[in-house]
């Protein structure tokens, strides 16, 4: 599938409008269906959740289910609209799916002759390129975005330890986790704490939510490797087993053991008491230098990736090189676009001092190690995203105006631009911290995170899990 259209028109002339745009489409020597979410989440249950202010988990539900259809051999997609082009919800659903499904919205009335069939017919050409555009030229919506992540990670369903089994907001996500079947949710806990807070928040434990009880038994077998990989540092069988009364580090040995496949902490962890055990257990993955972090920042029409927002201080130019690489492999690995801004305060040559310097260096390091990769810098953030912008200070650029990957040149900018975006621009989700470049997948929680967001990082890092 190439390219998506959305068909928003009258109810008066609804099917014969859809009709006609599927025989100019098929005209034009290509294949074309119809996809009619209507038909799956009827009209009123719609309306009554737009007007609820639920319209993004609409979009989520909608695009699940387009993700779920057979369109492997088909050129085009005609998606029907909601009908009633007068009624403001019925405007706002249309809008609103265009955007979930980086669709063109076909109308009538001003836009009639721009898009009726016959101009299409006319335009052969024209059309043939906008219906081959590239996977990489196209924009992933929030919607999209947190659909395909759910049906990615349900894929190939796998088993995620959550340390802090007990704490009410992972023993809901545990339990959302399993309902979806995004993974086999492993909670460490007394049982009789987890199905308390079960209880206190009002949600069943389902039969397949595995429950760990830490003991001294069970810590036991994990200490002769704990010595043995921390010897160096002065790490004794009795040392061992302190660490191990700590239900991150026991999770952390289950993942190194092959016992789970990822792990997720930080609701009541600091990222330092998530992270820690996995640098000292689980490592950097062969050939990575360093772990970084990105934030998928989903906005309304579109999904970005920003790192190293929570982990590097201020890395030397090799390691911001690295940084690029990795969020390139995280953008591939999860259906997203990868073009790359080296971010800075300058763009290509317009500015000078050691700041930008490390950012040239940085973006050289990282075309010499991957040449094949869409990557420059340095670029300022307006100049990554701005088309015009982008034309006028780096016209040769092949990522200036259009990047999806933002690698921010310090902890200090990527933190405050990452939560600058989140707060700022409406409507925007922020999905992370999610670590790179660990040999096995391990993901740290905001202490302020919510149900759904430990249920995507849940997800994702059972995507992780699946590489």
């Amino acid at each position: 599938m190439n390219r998506v259209y959305l068909v928003a028109t009258a109810a008066s002339n609804m099917e014969a409008k859809v009709q006609e745009l599927v025989d100019a489409v098929t005209k034009a020597g290509l294949i074309a269906t119809v996809y009619k979410p209507l038909e799956v989440f009827n009209a009123a249950d719609s309306v009554a959740e737009i007007k609820a202010g639920k319209s993004a988990v609409l979009m989520e539900k909608i695009c699940a289910d387009f993700l779920k259809q057979d369109f492997d051999d088909v050129d085009a997609v005609v998606v029907e609209g909601a009908t009633g082009m007068n009624d403001v919800i019925a405007h706002k659903f249309n809008d609103d799916l265009a955007s979930a499904l980086d669709a063109k919205i076909f109308a009538d009335g001003e836009d009639a002759e721009l898009f009726c069939p016959k101009r299409l017919l006319r335009c052969e050409k024209c059309v043939a390129g906008d219906l081959a555009a590239p996977a990489a030229e196209r924009r992933v919506s929030q919607a999209m975005f947190r659909a395909s992540l759910l049906s990615k990670a349900s894929k190939c369903v796998k088993r995620i330890v959550l340390p802090e089994g007990s704490e009410p907001r992972t023993v809901q996500a545990a339990c959302l986790a399993v309902e979806r079947n995004i993974a086999v949710p492993v909670l460490i806990g007394k049982k009789a704490d987890i199905e308390a807070t079960a209880k206190s928040v009002g949600v069943k434990l389902p039969a397949n939510i595995e429950i760990i009880e830490p003991s001294a038994e069970l810590a036991e077998k994990y200490v002769p490797t704990l010595v043995e990989l921390r010897k160096a540092k002065g790490m004794t069988p009795e040392s061992a087993r302190a660490a191990l009364s700590d239900n991150v580090m026991l999770a952390t040995m289950m993942l190194k053991f092959g016992e789970v496949d990822g792990l997720v902490s930080g609701a009541i962890h600091s990222t330092a008491d998530t992270l820690r055990p996995a640098l000292q257990i689980i490592r950097t993955a062969p050939g990575v230098k360093s772990v970084s972090s990105v934030f998928f920042m989903c906005m309304k029409d579109k999904t970005y990736i920003y790192g190293d927002c929570a982990i590097n201080l201020n890395p030397l130019a090799e390691e911001l090189a690295d940084i690029a690489l990795q969020c390139d492999d995280t953008a591939k690995a999860f259906g997203l676009p990868s073009r790359v801004a080296m971010l800075s305060y300058s763009t290509i040559n317009s500015g000078k001092g050691p700041d930008a310097d490390l950012v040239v260096a940085a973006t050289a390091a990282a075309k010499a190690a991957r040449p094949e990769m869409l990557i420059d810098g340095p670029l300022q953030y307006d100049a990554a995203t701005v088309p015009s912008v982008g034309a006028l200070k780096a016209p040769n650029s092949p990522v200036a105006g259009k990047a999806t990957v933002f690698v921010f040149p310090d902890l200090s900018a990527g933190n405050i631009g990452y939560k600058a975006v989140q707060r700022s621009a409406h409507g925007t989700i922020a999905i992370g911290p999610m670590l790179q470049g660990l040999a096995k997948p391990v993901n740290d929680l905001s202490r302020g995170a919510l149900v759904e967001d430990i249920v995507y990082t849940i997800a994702l890092t059972a995507v992780q899990a699946q590489a």
